[in-house]
């Protein structure tokens, strides 16, 4: 009996152990930092233009905290910036910044290092979109924006215990987005969009536990 309990006491040490995907006070730092553009030539006979195409650059860190064992709350800061042109002195730059909290729990699927990490995120935003010329620019809107995302296939894997590789796979997304004509304040545009993305190619992030 003796050995029985012992054997039991191990197999329960053992099993929590497993089971326990972070630690209650562990941190993180995550982030992302993404930029395009694009030109383009326009040929005709022995005459060439180029055309001036769009940009747009994303910074967005990232800080986690789990307050229990498996369970994650995170708070991001973003800055999107696009600039769209029409012709080759016209545009539109969008500015935008964006507080975006959020929460993960980690299932441990495989010897604790590959995690089924489902969560909750929001966003809040706010900005505005600016027409320009080269000579001239004019205020066209200000932007408030508000989201709320449920990460259905979320997953992370640890090759070593300081540092995850995370990619998402689809999520279930709600966004209200209202741009207010700066001169008029009682003209609004209220936009409604509800999403379910299944991105079978996966986003990718990185993250530092410490």
């Amino acid at each position: 009996m003796k050995r029985i309990a012992i054997v039991c006491a191990l197999m329960c040490i053992i099993g929590s152990t497993v089971m326990s995907a972070q630690n209650k006070g562990d941190m993180y730092i995550s982030g992302s930092i993404g930029m395009s553009g694009s030109n383009s030539t326009e040929i005709a006979g022995n005459i060439s233009a180029k055309q001036p195409g769009g940009f747009s650059l994303n910074i967005a860190p990232q800080f986690g905290y789990f307050i229990i064992d498996n369970l994650e709350i995170h708070l991001g800061l973003a800055y999107d910036y696009t600039k769209v042109p029409f012709g080759s002195t016209e545009r539109t730059n969008t500015n935008m910044f964006f507080i975006q909290p959020g929460a993960n729990y980690y299932l441990n699927v495989f010897d604790n290092r590959f995690f089924y990490t489902p969560g909750l995120d929001l966003g809040i935003g706010f900005g505005g979109r600016n027409y320009k010329t080269d000579n001239t620019k004019v205020k066209e809107a200000n932007i408030t924006q508000f989201s709320i995302s449920l990460q259905l296939l979320s997953f992370e894997f640890r090759p070593v215990d300081n540092f995850g590789i995370s990619f998402r796979a689809g999520d279930l997304t709600y966004t209200f987005k209202q741009e207010a004509d700066p001169t008029d304040k009682s003209f609004k545009t209220n936009m409604n969009s509800f999403n379910f993305g299944l991105n079978l190619s996966a986003t990718l992030g990185f993250r530092y536990y410490f």
